[in-house]
């Protein structure tokens, strides 16, 4: 019984990831028809993070976080736009809680990872803030 419910449960979720990414089911359709989109986001991912500020002022690979103010790390903008991202999908998830009226559950458990998402986020942020000041 219980392994009945998990295969249909993966079968459900396969399938509307399947929907979702394209018509053969891969993130290369779906990087193939949205490009242009895609390439946009993550221009704007790599800039929102510092990517310039990390490639006009370089500093020594030994830091993760630099201490300074007026430099950055690679590292650090990688950190920076791991954040930027967890928290555009909280907003996102918690845009969908309101939306979804055809599953209640599912209306909390977006809310709920949504908020997550973004208090993560903010402590990521506010941590690589302190630690530079």
């Amino acid at each position: 019984m219980i392994r009945r419910r998990f295969e249909s449960s993966v079968n459900v979720i396969s399938s509307r990831l399947s929907r979702w990414l394209g018509r053969n089911g891969s993130i290369v359709s779906f990087v193939k028809t949205r490009w242009i989109e895609t390439l946009y986001i993550l221009g704007i991912i790599a800039m929102a993070s510092g990517i310039v500020n990390a490639v006009v002022q370089p500093v020594n690979f030994g830091y993760t976080i630099f201490p300074g103010q007026g430099s950055q790390s690679a590292s650090e903008t990688v950190i920076n736009s791991f954040a930027l991202i967890m928290g555009a999908t909280g907003i996102y998830l918690s845009y969908l809680s309101g939306r979804q009226t055809t599953k209640p559950r599912l209306v909390n458990f977006y809310l709920a990872l949504g908020l997550v998402l973004m208090l993560t986020s903010i402590y990521i942020g506010i941590y690589v803030y302190s630690y530079k000041a």
